[in-house]
């Protein structure tokens, strides 16, 4: 009988065995007109990201269109450059507001991440103004940081070992509605993307 029920239990679905499945999210974003600068898509699981935020620059422009990180880390600016930069960002809408001061060729320099979460924020350089790039608060490891490019108007996705309990996703892109909705395992789901009460593009998803 003992032997019997180890068979059993060994032929059971993981999730009935006590391990959560893991599943995949494939999806295609597509564009009407020209896409942002950047963006993240997400699974929201209440984790502090264990990604490390380090920001450089170079050549007088960030290294990364877009950094992921979670409230209560730190972010860490390096200059690679060979000028001085001064990086700052000023966004009340979400509480984000600092200055890093100037930072000499070789420098570093460390803020809090401590503004909204689920939130995107840019960042730029008093010195160089045409220099941007953003800084998501996101709560998740299961993530795709997207970054797009001015012509190119059609993007995939894919977001690997996401737990089978994680079925609310996110997607964050500077000047565009924030997005929540839910994607249960086997699910398909076609998602408008809008921008000022617009639509501008669909995101049709997938997960098994």
């Amino acid at each position: 009988m003992h032997f019997t029920k180890k068979i059993l239990m060994s032929l059971l679905p993981l999730s009935f065995a006590g391990t959560t499945l893991a599943d995949t999210v494939t999806a295609e974003l597509e564009f009407t007109k020209r896409p942002p600068f950047a963006g993240v898509i997400y699974l929201v699981d209440n984790k502090t990201s264990s990604s490390q935020v380090t920001i450089d620059q170079k050549d007088k422009q960030f290294t990364k269109k877009l950094q992921v990180g979670s409230s209560g880390q730190k972010i860490k600016f390096n200059n690679s450059d060979e000028v001085e930069h001064n990086i700052f960002t000023n966004e009340t809408k979400h509480s984000a507001n600092f200055d890093v001061g100037l930072m000499q060729p070789g420098s570093t320099s460390e803020v809090a991440l401590n503004w909204q979460e689920n939130s995107i924020v840019r960042i730029g350089c008093k010195i160089h103004p045409k220099m941007r790039a953003y800084i998501a608060n996101i709560l998740s490891d299961y993530y795709q940081v997207l970054d797009f490019e001015k012509k190119k108007k059609t993007y995939q996705i894919q977001i690997n070992d996401v737990p089978s309990t994680l079925t609310t996703m996110n997607l964050l892109m500077p000047g565009y509605k924030n997005m929540e909705f839910e994607l249960q395992p086997g699910e398909t789901k076609e998602v408008p993307i809008s921008k000022k009460g617009k639509q501008r593009g669909t995101l049709k998803l997938s997960r098994q």
